[in-house]
């Protein structure tokens, strides 16, 4: 039986009502994984217009396949948070092969962030920074679950990388070659049940 392959890319919150549209980061990984998956969703998050529209909009997506596809999720900063939701409101219909979270934060409320992973996903990498800057005051955190989920906290707080301190404003970009190789190598690992 084919399988429909699929990921999902949410980068950071667009704080420009969407002027700035998708981020750099976000950008470059669309490029480098379309040739690994039959579709690649990204999504520019409106932090101040979505009202949960994303959220109910990808739900939806995936409330019409007719086939358990391959997913690959994906989110940066606030988009973290939304592809964390997502998973969750799949967990009794779906499989989450890789959830790849980048610095999950909603600004100087990042601490309030549920990062309980559900048991639907199979492998959660979460890169993060713990330290709050202005102007947004964002930063990561550990993720965790109740379930047998493989979970990679990897915490880069007072790292550098190629020279540059990592901060909530630079860590996607920084982490942008890491993460192409982690959907890579997952999907060159991917086995169907």
């Amino acid at each position: 039986m084919p399988y429909n392959k699929i990921a999902i890319l949410v980068g950071g919150s667009d704080l420009f009502s969407g002027i700035r549209g998708i981020s750099k980061g976000t950008r470059t990984i669309e490029k480098k994984i379309c040739p690994l998956f039959d579709e690649v969703i990204v999504v520019n998050y409106n932090y101040f217009l979505d009202f949960g529209r994303t959220l109910r909009t990808l739900h939806r997506r995936f409330l019409e396949e007719e086939a358990d596809p391959v997913i690959f999720l994906y989110g940066y900063s606030k988009g973290g948070e939304v592809v964390l939701k997502l998973s969750r409101l799949l967990e009794k219909t779906h499989t989450i092969q890789l959830l790849l979270t980048v610095d999950i934060a909603n600004g100087p409320w990042s601490a309030g962030i549920n990062r309980s992973v559900p048991s639907n996903v199979k492998k959660n990498i979460n890169v993060y920074q713990s330290k709050p800057k202005p102007p947004l005051f964002s930063y990561g955190l550990p993720a965790c679950s109740d379930h047998p989920v493989v979970i990679d906290n990897i915490d880069l707080t007072g790292s550098k990388i190629n020279n540059t301190i990592i901060t909530h404003s630079n860590i996607e970009v920084l982490m942008t070659d890491e993460v192409i190789r982690w959907m890579h190598t997952e999907m060159a690992g991917w086995i169907p049940a």
